[in-house]
């Protein structure tokens, strides 16, 4: 499970740097968020602010994926509970953060990951 736990802080730190940038840039490159709700304009009235919305979610979290990623990283405590936190609120993040999050809330509450924990907690 310890593997698990290191390809999780990986993608943690991946998406948290990659997202929130690449949803920042997104979002700049298409003019603020009012231009990029109407550049959905001809979808449907609910896609564009669905998407504003995504792109705002990934811009915020990114920060607190990559330091619970290197968090993980280094088996803290804190950065588990972090963890859960955060992939719990990126499964709304469609289609790469449901995925992240689902990953990440079954190593986090896997009961052979605790251990891991703890047992890093000794060695401080």
């Amino acid at each position: 499970m310890a593997q698990h736990l290191r390809a999780l802080a990986i993608a943690m730190i991946a998406m948290g740097i990659g997202g929130g940038l690449l949803s920042l840039i997104w979002m700049l490159a298409n003019g603020g968020p009012s231009e990029l709700s109407n550049a959905f304009e001809g979808a449907s009235s609910v896609m564009g602010p669905i998407a504003v919305g995504i792109v705002f979610l990934n811009i915020l979290l990114a920060v607190p994926l990559t330091f619970a990623g290197f968090g993980l990283l280094r088996m803290q405590g804190w950065a588990r509970t972090l963890g859960m936190v955060v992939c719990a609120l990126s499964i709304i993040s469609i289609p790469f953060g449901s995925a992240l999050g689902a990953y990440g809330l079954w190593v986090l509450t896997s009961m052979e990951v605790e251990p891991l924990f703890e047992h890093r907690g000794e060695r401080n």
